[in-house]
């Protein structure tokens, strides 16, 4: 197939930005014919990445895959409106473009944000070309619930709009994917004219394997640490973690360690002084993709967090496959799915997200485990993950529903 992909984000961003390349990565290594529309790299960092220049349009080929980068106005800050900037300004310069992809059979929308779809409307309305969407989050929960918005009043009507205008690009999809059971059967009721289906999130298998430990380790090794890698940001909900850390006073061996960075940073650090636990609570700061396992291994325990909002029961962040694929035991504070993925495996601990008595009762778990506990835990992590959410499961699934979509057209 010529597939086209429109993804506001692309590598060498980071994190769960990264996961748009994987994709592409994926199908590539099946033998389709595959083109990006994409922007200039930003993510976390709200500014364009070292080595690249904003352009109107900028070529490139990357790892045998075509690129087409269109410019937006980055930011990855707390400002709604910065936000809703450069959210926008990617819609249009991608629908200022999306021409470039007329002669694909179908056209994979990576779906967050959601205001990428408009150029895929476009080009489906302009030269016929169906598309598929990958759902990565709801949308307009994930607007609302941020707060952004201002007032009760304000918010439905943002609410109203955007559901009347999500409803066509549900109903106009050839195929839904969403990362999720919850979030697809969610999108079921909103519209679409096709049934959505499933396909959790991989991650780059070349990248996220199981590791030694770097040496020398950035953390004491008379600790059990559990550590967070990931985009540090509010929606996390990281600040609950710091706060169990502080009700365990009585195991001061016990320490986190954050890798990564973000607009909650600031916050995080002055909370643990705050509390008196900074002296337990170590920032490692952002690193290469390709050191996260070894960097990850140096813990006992990775942390997977998100705040207590509906919208995250259908969620599963990719940080989750990750862990699993390292083969490194979790501690997850996430509702819904994510939550059930960890117990099904019995690849790790539980705990209600929002929380902070849950969580520290957890961490307790992982300070008293037992060495060959935690491997174990890892272990079965990663035959779920291989089983269920892998590569290979993942990119025949997004495949068919590609197919299908084609066949459709036809």
């Amino acid at each position: 197939m010529r597939v086209g992909m429109i993804s506001q984000w692309y590598e060498p961003e980071t994190g769960s930005a990264a996961h748009p390349t994987a994709i592409a990565r994926a199908l590539h290594d099946r033998g389709h014919d595959l083109r990006v529309l994409t922007g200039f790299p930003s993510y976390p960092l709200g500014r364009v990445y070292d080595g690249h220049r904003m352009r109107v349009r900028a070529s490139e080929v990357h790892e045998g895959i075509p690129l087409l980068r269109v410019p937006d106005v980055p930011s990855h800050d707390r400002s709604a409106v910065r936000r809703m900037v450069s959210l926008g300004s990617f819609a249009a310069s991608a629908t200022a473009q999306v021409g470039w992809l007329r002669d694909a059979d179908v056209c994979l929308v990576y779906l967050t944000p959601a205001t990428v779809g408009i150029a895929a409307m476009t080009l489906r309305r302009v030269w016929g070309v169906p598309y598929v969407l990958y759902v990565q989050d709801l949308w307009p929960e994930t607007v609302t619930a941020s707060g952004f918005i201002g007032g009760a009043k304000a918010t439905a009507g943002v609410e109203r709009a955007l559901h009347s205008w999500l409803g066509r690009l549900y109903r106009n999809a050839s195929g839904i994917a969403a990362i999720g059971p919850t979030m697809a059967e969610t999108l079921s009721r909103r519209g679409s004219t096709v049934a959505p289906v499933s396909i959790p999130n991989w991650v780059d298998e070349d990248v996220f394997a199981p590791a030694p430990p770097v040496s020398p380790s950035p953390l004491h090794s008379d600790r059990r640490w559990v550590m967070y890698a990931g985009g540090i940001g509010d929606v996390q909900g990281l600040d609950n973690a710091v706060r169990a850390l502080r009700q365990l006073d009585d195991l001061p061996d016990l320490a986190l360690a954050f890798v990564g960075d973000g607009v909650a940073v600031p916050g995080l650090r002055s909370l643990a002084s705050e509390l008196g636990v900074a002296d337990r609570v170590r920032f490692l700061g952002s690193h290469p993709m390709h050191e996260m396992p070894s960097l990850m291994a140096t813990a006992d325990a990775q942390l997977v967090s998100l705040q207590d909002l509906p919208l995250f029961r259908g969620t599963i962040p990719s940080k989750l496959q990750a862990t699993m694929a390292c083969g490194l035991p979790v501690v997850c504070a996430v509702a819904g799915d994510a939550a059930d993925v960890v117990r099904r495996a019995g690849c790790g601990f539980v705990a209600p997200p929002g929380n902070p008595e849950a969580l520290a009762a957890a961490l307790r778990e992982v300070a008293h485990a037992d060495p060959a506990e935690l491997r174990a835990m890892g272990e079965r992590g990663r035959a779920a993950y291989a089983g269920e959410m892998s590569r290979s499961v993942g990119a025949a699934r997004l495949e068919q529903l590609l197919e299908a979509a084609v066949g459709s057209r036809r």
